[in-house]
Order: structure tokens, then C-alpha cells, then sequence
């Protein structure tokens, strides 16, 4: 009886969106801009990826500047069942080599940004995932290529072997 009063309190009482989020029901909202927040990094003191937050990354002069540069990529979840992975347009770009970029087929305009990748995303059985691309087979099994995306407690999400949050 306790128990059902208590269900009854989480149901009833408190605000919908409280409840769904109480019971690990609340749908997770991908649709929108990411950023990174956060990377996972390899420690070779450990043999294992540690992950560090992109300050602690851009402040670390033994990471190569090119593997820095992709902690500027944005990830633009869009309701056509697609995640596009773009970067901020450089303000000292000329429009020709934006035109040039585009027009050669490596990279495509999405939200203001140049996106330069492309990967199906999806909501099934209640769970958000999205296509790695990644094919063949283990052991006799083929992969599957949808990899789950998961919310974490402060609303920020995992993808890939990244944590990533809401660009506001």
C-alpha cells in the first residue's frame, strides 16, 4: 500500500516533465546544436581513455593542434533523421572558398556552419541512436551499426567518445 501511495504521489501530484524524469521515463530531445563539452582521451598511464573537458585538452601541449581543431566541430541534430557534423565558418574565409568547398562535394552548408559529415539518426524502442557506419562481422555475427546515444544526469549527452551539451 505504501508503495502505491508513493507512485501515486509521483504520478499525481508533481508536474509531468517531473515525473517522466523520476521514473527515467523523460524523452530525450536530440534535435539542435551540440557542442563538445567534454573528450575521451587516451592515458597511456592507465591503458584506458580518460575523459578530460576540452579546456583541459586545448591547455594540453602534447595533443597535436589538428586533433584541437575537431573540438570545435558542432553536432546539428535535425528532424530528417540525420546528424551533421560541422564546423564554425573561419570569418576570415573568403565566400569564394566557402563556394569552392561546396561546390567540390567534400562539404555542404547546414545552420550556418560547413558541415563535412552526415550519419542517419533514429528513436527506437524508446532509445536514441544513431548509425556509426562501422560494417562486417564478429565472430560470425554482423555489427550492428547503431550505437545507442545516452543522456546523462545534467542533460548532456554521449556520442561517440564524446560528452556533449546544448550550444545556446
Amino acid at each position: 500500500m505504501l508503495l502505491s501511495l508513493q507512485i501515486y504521489d509521483i504520478i499525481v501530484k508533481e508536474p509531468k516533465a517531473q515525473n517522466l524524469k523520476r521514473m527515467g521515463c523523460r524523452k530525450m530531445n536530440v534535435v539542435g546544436i551540440w557542442k563538445i563539452k567534454a573528450a575521451a582521451q587516451w592515458d597511456a598511464a592507465t591503458m584506458s581513455l580518460v575523459e578530460k573537458n576540452v579546456e583541459d585538452i586545448l591547455a594540453d601541449t602534447s595533443i597535436d593542434d589538428s586533433d584541437k581543431k575537431m573540438l570545435a566541430c558542432k553536432f546539428v541534430f535535425k528532424d530528417d533523421g540525420f546528424v551533421y557534423t560541422a564546423m564554425p565558418i573561419p570569418e576570415d574565409m573568403p565566400k569564394e572558398e566557402i563556394d569552392e568547398y561546396i561546390a567540390s562535394g567534400e562539404g555542404f552548408l547546414v545552420d550556418g556552419l560547413l558541415g563535412i559529415e552526415r550519419k542517419e539518426w533514429k528513436e527506437e524502442d524508446g532509445k536514441v541512436k544513431f548509425n556509426t557506419g562501422t560494417k562486417g562481422e564478429v565472430l560470425g555475427e554482423a555489427i550492428d551499426p547503431w550505437a545507442e546515444i545516452t543522456e546523462n544526469a545534467d542533460g548532456s549527452i554521449k556520442f561517440f567518445t564524446y560528452t556533449l551539451v546544448k550550444d545556446e
